[in-house]
């Protein structure tokens, strides 16, 4: 099979399977006065009820984190010999119509940072214990994802610019670009929130909020000319294109969660009371996503009920988780 950078959806949606019960863990179940931790759980003095509703849990992320980590190790691999083909790489980036794809890496990659400090740590106290050391290549790792993300942002731009388009087909696979800021963004916003060092923090910090005021505006823009278009067509878009409705969910919680820890950030260093605006940021981002979703759900529910199954898988299926 011919390699393409959205591939890397896959890897990212393995990342997403993993984050969803180690951030149940964290913040919904009871946290034993810190970050919850495998070896910290005491499992014998739960009751059975309890026992049978963590394992599961657990074994999700354990499983997902392992299929996240050897997708993105693979999948790197083929993506080193892509950029070595320039030909290959060449045609694609320069193709306004797939292009969007390129940014699928970098979702990935962010992903990743995220899975090594959540979901591993969960499993590795070793890795857990050694947290703080990690902010320095950490904030090196979110440094080089923001450079790439940026010249890849500008690059495809002006390729929109001199290439004419026909922007009626556009979809909603073409908030691949605004995803990836989410996700870079959530790395960087992490950084903020979770160092000790405030030279490291306040770096990451600023470098978050650059993307985020830009990842913002993509998002708004695109959102509201693609909503235009569909307002505008008599129709929905082909079966395969259709899950990329539910892109916009993940999007939404992403910014949602990075200004909640750029909030906690200002809150630690500069003693600024943030307690409204860590209320909005999460409630007003989740009360979104979850309204989008049930939009997506009444306006798919031909689609979902009759051809969700039956039809051949496509990437924007990963988009659904």
């Amino acid at each position: 099979m011919k390699f393409t950078p959205i591939i890397f959806q896959t890897s990212v949606a393995a990342g997403g399977v993993a984050l969803m019960p180690f951030v149940y863990l964290q913040f919904v179940e009871p946290r034993w006065g810190k970050p919850v931790m495998l070896f910290d759980i005491p499992w014998s003095e739960l009751t059975i009820a309890q026992n049978i509703h963590l394992f599961p849990l657990v074994g999700i992320m354990l499983v997902f984190t392992v299929t996240h980590l050897l997708f993105t190790l693979v999948f790197l691999k083929s993506l080193v010999m892509w950029l070595a083909n320039k030909e290959e790489y060449n045609t694609f980036i320069n193709d306004p119509k797939i292009n969007i794809g390129v940014f699928s890496p970098i979702a990935s990659l962010s992903m990743t940072a995220n899975i090594i400090w959540g979901p591993l740590a969960f499993f590795l106290p070793q890795l857990s214990s050694i947290l703080q050391s990690l902010m320095l290549p950490s904030l090196l790792f979110f440094g080089a994802l923001w450079l790439i993300i940026l010249k890849l942002e500008f690059k495809v731009l002006k390729i929109w610019l001199t290439n004419p388009v026909d922007t009626d087909k556009l979809n909603f696979t073409w908030l691949l670009d605004v995803f990836a800021f989410g996700l870079v963004c959530l790395t960087g916003s992490g950084i903020a929130a979770t160092a000790i060092n405030s030279e490291i923090a306040s770096i990451a910090a600023f470098g978050t909020l650059f993307v985020l005021g830009i990842g913002v505006f993509l998002f708004v823009t695109k959102l509201s000319y693609l909503v235009y278009l569909q307002i505008k067509s008599s129709r929905l878009p082909d079966i395969p294109l259709l899950p990329a409705y539910f892109m916009v969910i993940p999007i939404i919680c992403l910014f949602g969660v990075s200004f909640y820890r750029l909030m906690l950030y200002l809150q630690k260093y500069f003693a600024i009371n943030v307690d409204a605006s860590l209320f909005l940021s999460i409630n007003l981002s989740y009360v979104t996503a979850v309204s989008w979703g049930i939009f997506c759900i009444y306006l798919l529910s031909d689609y979902l009920r009759k051809d969700f199954v039956k039809s051949r898988f496509s990437p924007t299926k990963w988009g659904m988780i």
